[in-house]
């Protein structure tokens, strides 16, 4: 975007917000205006607003065991249940935010299906004017293979804690 656009990052908590700011700020980006929200929550003013949107939603962290394991410790079976009502409450409210023809990307660093694949599937059942978009992955250099390539399947970029990365998930969908 090469520091010529306009980006809004919400969060519901005000320290997160100020560590955009201060992210922003070292790496000299301006375009970045952030403010607390909450996300679950309709906004009439923001109705068909933006032309692109990233949801990065709350989830339980599956993914990144292998840096935090205290948090195998925190969490119950009842969790999947209330985190993914959350999750799909922030992409039902979210998704009235963007334009026709605009891009929502739906991310989250666990590696259920609870809240990943079926946030999707239950989604879609609600929302035909949504589709899958494929995820279009970096080229590898020529003599490289792409890691991640062999994690794409229909349409989903699920990927699993390795040696070489975290576990998260990725879905890309357009609205028609």
């Amino acid at each position: 975007m090469e520091n010529n656009a306009e980006i809004e990052a919400w969060d519901i908590h005000t320290h997160r917000t100020k560590l955009v700011e201060e992210a922003s700020k070292r790496l000299g980006i301006d375009i970045i205006k952030t403010k607390v929200k909450d996300a679950t929550i309709y906004n009439e003013e923001s109705c068909e607003k933006f032309d692109k949107i990233l949801l990065d939603v709350p989830c339980l962290g599956i993914g990144v065991l292998k840096r935090k394991p205290d948090i195998k410790w925190q969490r119950k079976k009842e969790d999947i249940e209330e985190i993914s009502k959350v999750q799909l409450q922030i992409l039902e409210v979210c998704s009235k935010y963007l334009k026709a023809k605009g891009e929502l990307v739906y991310s989250t660093c666990s590696i259920l299906k609870e809240e990943n694949e079926n946030i999707i599937r239950k989604f879609l059942d609600k929302n035909p004017n949504f589709s899958i978009e494929e995820i279009e992955l970096p080229k590898a250099s020529k003599n490289e293979k792409n890691y991640f390539e062999s994690f794409l399947s229909n349409g989903f970029l699920q990927v699993y804690q390795n040696e070489k990365t975290d576990g998260f998930f990725i879905c890309k969908m357009i609205k028609k």
